[in-house]
């Protein structure tokens, strides 16, 4: 489990302190992150560390798949990744 603090970039409006979050994620024994979709602030971090936690999981046999489920794959970011032309055929979706 991860507690995710977001929209920490409208600072002035937060009702709980980055302190305070970290104190109950540390007390419930997950991990915790900030987050601002708005400036694109650990988004894809967030994500990384859930799926980690999930790969984990699976490696050790806490969490099994559900029958019929291919399985979990990792795709790499591809974030830095151009988007193709205008015109230019898109790939297809890795999941």
């Amino acid at each position: 489990f991860i507690l995710v603090g977001h929209k920490c970039d409208l600072g002035a409006e937060r009702a709980v302190s980055a302190e305070e979050a970290e104190h109950l994620a540390a007390t419930l024994g997950m991990a915790f992150v900030e987050t601002s979709a708005h400036s694109n602030l650990n988004v894809e971090l967030c994500f990384q560390m859930l799926l980690g936690g999930i790969q984990q999981a699976l490696g050790q046999g806490v969490l099994t798949p559900h029958q019929g489920c291919g399985g979990v794959r990792l795709i790499p970011s591809q974030s830095h990744c151009q988007p193709p032309a205008r015109g230019e055929p898109r790939e297809r979706c890795q999941c």
